[in-house]
């Protein structure tokens, strides 16, 4: 029966001597020992004159066996003659230190614990024999608060299921290297691995080949730190934890196949670089960072898979996150850079691939931001927004981009910004499905841009904004289906700019302002004649010098244009042409010295309607109609007004009123044919002038 085996080294001052690199081939000092029995002594305490090496790797130990080492001197040496390492990166190194505890065995314990500056340590434990060396635990404690380890370097290589590692380091300029395989192919199960590592300059890296694997690296007190793991089995979880550095870095790789990974990363000072990448072809992924500081970036990278799970927390100034999530659908991503410090940083998620319902969104407080969303693949119903509405978040950008190929789900998009001197940008593209695409850009502020270009069927846009000196504008195109596209802005909001253009077979669009100097302007071209009718409306209310045009043109079975102004000095123009069936106009203005102009062209001879209506004085109405079934109510009310008529056609039903004084009315017409139509004019003051 094999019996648990423990050897203990107590020395003031050595050199370990243990070749890892040779795997099993003695080396001098191991001979001088002797060999993989312990020392000449036994298993104790030996002598300072004794090389501290501890080798178990006989059919002795080849279960439970315990080995330890304790060094108490500042003046330890370094190690030698390590074989080359894979790192985390991919490439070799030949790390310091070389020897120390070598375990051959299952259920294996090795322990080192060095105090002073210039430290080495070096534990392996493998097996070539069934399950390798499963259930075995490693551990290298390498200086402590009255004798810090500067310089120290720790290596532990663990081969087999459920092992156990911890490295703990105080001092500057250390480096801790872990490397476990659940068992030699790495296909097993289980690791657990800890670096604890106090002060500056700090380099750890782990590398797991286990499923189920757990790796905690914590790296505080000091500036310039390293922290690295590499998992490549699924179901691992990995963790980092910076504190109090700057010019530091954590990366986390994870890969593998099955159940999905996790990993977290905080860190904070300025300078910082964080990066996690996640790959799986199936398997839930999920990453998170915090980081807190100026100028650091922040990268998440998540392919294959569904449902993947990513979400930054960045605080600070001049930085960058970006979450990238490829090749799946169904994922969730969350960028918050929020703070009362925050200033100049930018957010950037981008979400690919089929099955779509993916999920976007960043939240920013302060100034000059950027934020940019982008999804694309086949498949609809995702979902992106963009938060920029706290007080004082000023001068930023907001992009949001969805290009989808899908015959079901809506696609949503949402922009909300507060403060002044914001921009905005919304773009949807969807080359089928029914139910489409929506989009709302809110802007209370000052001075803002906002801008929704629409491709594809049943569209929906809508802005909405709440102070002066703003531009909007909708562009919706497509084949089939409906859009509809509304700008709103609210009272008190002056020289504002709204313009709509809609290229898609039935579209509703309507401007609504309510303050002076503002400008509308809606353009409509229906391709299709079958999908519906066309409709525009602008409502301009109680101020000066407002502009309003509506353009509708194209084939149609019914196009219809509504205006509305009160106040003075306001301009407006409908413009409508097109073969239909109808054509459609009301409009209605109130106050002094406004015009207005109406011009309806049926070009294949079909009916045409129009309702205009002046209150107050020295307005001027302009009508223009050609078609058949020609119908027009026009009236003016209040002193000095003008009206002018020219109609052709046939099947007339026309009806003027001018109520005031020093009136002017004139009317040509081409028409009507034999048998068509009236006039019913009523005046009341002025002139009237007939031409036929």
């Amino acid at each position: 029966m094999n019996r648990p085996q423990k050897q203990t080294i107590h020395s003031l001052s050595f050199a370990l001597a243990l070749s890892l690199a040779a795997c099993g081939q003695p080396s001098s000092a191991e001979q001088s020992s002797g060999g993989s029995q312990g020392s000449s002594q036994g298993p104790g305490t030996s002598t300072a004159q004794d090389d501290p090496l501890i080798r178990q790797d006989s059919e002795v130990t080849r279960e439970t066996s315990t080995a330890e080492i304790v060094r108490e001197s500042s003046d330890t040496g370094a190690l030698q003659e390590v074989g080359n390492v894979e790192l985390f990166t991919g490439g070799t190194i030949q790390p310091d230190p070389a020897k120390g505890i070598y375990q051959k065995g299952r259920g294996s314990t090795a322990r080192i614990v060095s105090s002073g500056t210039g430290n080495a340590a070096a534990i392996r434990q493998t097996d070539d024999v069934g399950d390798g060396a499963d259930g075995s635990s490693a551990t290298i404690s390498l200086g402590n608060d009255s004798k810090l380890a500067n310089n120290s370097t720790a290596y532990i290589d663990q081969r087999g299921d459920k092992g156990v590692v911890s490295i703990n380091l105080q001092g500057d300029s250390n480096v801790a290297f872990g490397r476990q395989n659940a068992n030699l192919d790495g296909s097993g199960t289980g690791a657990e691995q800890t670096h604890t590592l106090a002060g500056n300059e700090h380099r750890s890296e782990i590398i797991q080949a286990a499923e189920a694997a757990t790796a905690d690296v914590t790296l505080s007190q000091g500036n310039n730190s390293t922290g690295l793991v590499q998992q490549s089995q699924a179901g691992s979880k990995a963790s980092i934890a910076i504190k109090n550095g700057s010019g530091s870095q954590g990366k986390v790789v994870q890969g593998g196949n099955g159940r999905g990974n996790t990993a977290d990363i905080d860190i904070d000072g300025a300078g910082n670089e964080t990066q996690i990448t996640q790959r799986s072809d199936n398997g839930r992924q999920e990453g998170s960072v915090s980081q807190t500081g100026e100028q650091s970036k922040v990268q998440v990278v998540q392919d294959g898979a569904s449902g993947n799970v990513s979400s930054v927390n960045q605080n600070g100034t001049e930085g960058s996150a970006t979450i990238l999530q490829q090749q799946s659908p169904a994922n969730k991503a969350q960028i918050d850079q929020e703070g009362a410090g925050s200033r100049s940083l930018e957010g950037s998620i981008r979400q690919t691939g089929s099955g779509g319902q993916n999920e976007a969104d960043i939240d920013q407080t302060g100034k000059t931001h950027s934020a940019v969303i982008r999804q694309s693949g086949s498949g609809g119903g995702s979902v992106a927004g963009i938060d920029q509405s706290t007080d004082g978040t000023d001068e930023n950008e907001a992009t949001i981009e969805q290009t989808v190929d899908a015959q079901s789900g809506t696609d949503t998009v949402d922009i909300d910004q507060g403060g002044s001197a914001n921009r905005a940008k919304a773009t949807q593209r969807r080359s089928d499905g029914g139910t489409g695409s929506n989009v709302s850009i809110t802007q209370p502020g000052v001075r803002g841009v906002a801008t929704v270009e629409q491709d594809g069927p049943s569209l929906k846009g809508q802005i909405g904004q709440n102070g002066n000196a703003n531009e909007s504008t909708i562009r919706q195109r497509g084949s089939g289906g409906a859009a509809e596209a509304s700008i709103k802005t609210g009272s008190g909001t002056d020289n504002n700019a709204a313009e709509i253009k809609q290229n898609t077979g039935g579209v509703i669009a309507s401007i609504d302002q309510t303050s002076p100097n503002n400008g509308a302007t809606i353009e409509q071209t229906n391709p299709s004649p079958s999908q519906g009718t066309v409709e525009a409306d602008i409502d301009q209310g109680s101020d000066v010098q407002n502009n309003a045009i509506i353009r509708q043109s194209g084939a149609g079975t019914v196009r219809s244009a509504t205006l509305s102004q009160s106040g003075r000095e306001n301009e407006g123009r409908i413009d409508q042409s097109g073969p239909g069936n109808e054509i459609t106009a009301t409009v209605q203005t109130g106050g002094k010295r406004n015009s207005v102009r109406l011009i309806q062209n049926a070009q294949s001879g079909g009916a045409v309607s129009a309702e205009l209506q002046q209150g107050g004085d020295e307005n001027e109405m302009t009508l223009e109609q050609k078609g058949s079934a020609i119908s027009a109510v026009l009236a003016q009310d209040g002193d000095s007004n003008v009206m002018d008529i020219t109609q052709t056609g046939s099947g007339y039903d026309i009806s003027v009123e001018q109520k005031g004084n020093n009136n002017s009315f004139r009317i040509s017409y081409s028409g009507p044919s034999e048998g068509g139509g009236g006039y019913s004019i009523v005046q009341n003051g002025g002139e009237t002038r007939d031409e036929k």
